[in-house]
């Protein structure tokens, strides 16, 4: 919840304030000195995108003058700034506890409050990236039920005393602050296993955020002159059926290698432990994190087998949490690397709540084999063909791709499959990775049953299950009878959960009254 304060409504304090308070409250204060350092170089940061393109289109750019000693003097320019509004966002930055919430005030020319129940914070997790471990503090954020990708109240830099008070105001909610209990159980991520989960990672996403800057930094090479960009982009375009084969190369190996980069900084040090109703999870090489989950949020459980995984039978185990939809992938994954047969043991012993099997689950008909290949393999031979009329030197190189797009529909046909036992319901299916969605069956947020007229002629069916906002599971073409029965047995565990939640309270028993 945030709010705009009025102008004259100055309520904080400076740090070295000793006014009374009571107890769990926290007095108005700043964040830790080494705050200036940690938003300076976060404003820098924001600012490296503009100044890397700058400095680009001096060097390579056809300018006169001394274009190397322009670029260093504007980046001097932008580190100057960016320290400055560092400086600027500490000096206008205030948090406290008391009267059962947290809150945050913030702004140089308008100054926003946010303030956080007490009530609603699910987690304070914290942050220690280098520069923070280099002034001896921490980040931290507030986690609350309803947040997103970003944390309701971050705090950059806070003392690791400051940190224990506000986790204990948090705990306390009135009650005197329990002793931390030992872990009921904990599984680490060795360094052989980092290794292996960094090198099978292949995440080719990663690529997007270089490609989306290329346009513009011609832009800045070039200006408005499309002639000139136009001949200096053909350049750089493969002219033969070898160069293409070796750009594509060149791409998958330069993904291959951020992909496995970035698996290494973000899992180095992985750790996650059960702790009664918390999973507490620690990862990160430059930064490490720690975060608080509670197991009541946990919605559903997903099981990954990429494409460089599923041969070794390996896996990543990633979680559907409430408020963690929009996270990325590394904050929402319970193990980055675990055989096939270690996923149900994990799960008993870190989220029994979830624990099932991935195997043994019911398969499409054979006859819907078909319809998995077709699609696939004729959109690539619609493709193929018309890059053979565009450019005939390339045939029949292009219709290449039609074998593979057949056998990536097979592929999907064994993947999928369903499972409903004991009000647990297993679902999988195939994208590039294989997935295996585990949920509880009152966890869900939506099923149905689709079905197109091609369908019905075959009796066949879609069955689609939704868990949480960021868990979606389909299995396609299912014998029409079999998604039938799927779906009456879904919609009887969701009547007999609504029939439970209505029942009434037993009555309590009365005290005998007093004499």
């Amino acid at each position: 919840m945030s709010s705009e304060a009025p102008a004259g409504d100055e309520a904080t304090t400076a740090p070295d304030e000793t006014a009374t308070a009571p107890a769990g409250a926290i007095a108005p204060r700043r964040l830790h000195p080494a705050g200036i350092a940690v938003l300076g170089v976060g404003s820098l940061r924001e600012l490296a995108l503009p100044l890397g393109i700058a400095f680009a289109a001096m060097v390579f750019g056809s300018g006169s003058g001394r274009p190397i000693l322009r670029a260093v003097m504007y980046a001097a320019i932008g580190a100057v700034i960016a320290v400055l509004a560092g400086y600027l966002r500490w000096a206008t930055t205030r948090w406290s506890v008391g009267d059962g919430r947290i809150r945050l005030r913030t702004g140089v020319l308008s100054e926003k409050v946010t303030d956080v129940p007490l009530g609603r914070v699910q987690a304070i997790d914290t942050v220690h990236g280098p520069l923070q471990r280099l002034f001896g503090v921490r980040g931290v954020q507030v986690q609350t039920a309803g947040g997103g990708r970003e944390s309701e109240i971050t705090l950059p830099a806070v003392s690791p005393a400051d940190v224990e008070l506000l986790r204990a105001a948090v705990r306390r909610r009135g009650e005197p602050a329990a002793a931390e209990p030992a872990p009921l159980a904990e599984r680490r991520l060795g360094r052989r296993q980092l290794l292996v989960a960094a090198l099978t990672a292949g995440q080719v996403g990663v690529l997007l955020p270089l490609l989306a800057v290329v346009p513009q930094l011609g832009e800045e090479l070039w200006g408005n002159d499309i002639e000139t960009a136009g001949r200096q982009g053909m350049r750089l375009v493969p002219e033969s059926a070898p160069e293409w084969i070796l750009a594509g190369l060149g791409l998958i190996l330069l993904a291959w290698l951020l992909s496995t980069a970035g698996a290494l900084f973000a899992f180095a040090g992985f750790t996650i432990a059960r702790d009664q109703d918390r999973l507490r999870v620690r990862r990160g090489l430059l930064a490490r994190r720690e975060a608080t989950v509670p197991v009541a949020r946990v919605q559903a459980v997903r099981v990954v087998e990429g494409v460089l995984r599923r041969p070794f039978g390996l896996a990543t185990v990633r979680a559907e949490v409430a408020g963690y939809a929009k996270e990325a992938a590394a904050a929402q994954t319970l193990f980055p690397l675990l055989r096939r047969g270690e996923v149900e043991p994990f799960l008993a012993a870190i989220l029994p709540e979830l624990a099932d099997g991935i195997d043994g689950l019911d398969r499409p008909p054979r006859r819907a084999l078909r319809r998995y290949v077709l699609p696939p393999a004729a959109l690539l031979l619609a493709l193929g063909a018309a890059a053979c009329v565009a450019v005939p030197d390339a045939a029949p190189w292009p219709l290449l791709a039609v074998p593979p797009a057949a056998g990536y529909g097979v592929a999907r046909w064994r993947a999928a499959g369903w499972r409903i036992e004991g009000g647990r319901l297993a679902v999988r299916f195939r994208r590039m990775a294989r997935i295996t969605v585990l949920a509880p069956t009152r966890r869900l947020q939506e099923h149905g049953v689709r079905q197109t007229v091609l369908q019905r002629r075959g009796e066949l069916a879609d069955v689609e299950v939704r868990v949480g906002a960021g868990t979606r599971g389909v299995v396609r073409h299912l014998d029409a009878r079999m998604a039938g029965r799927l779906f009456d047995a879904l919609r009887r565990e969701e009547v007999a959960l609504v029939d439970r939640a209505a029942e009434p309270a037993p009555p309590r028993a009365r005290a005998a009254p007093g004499r």
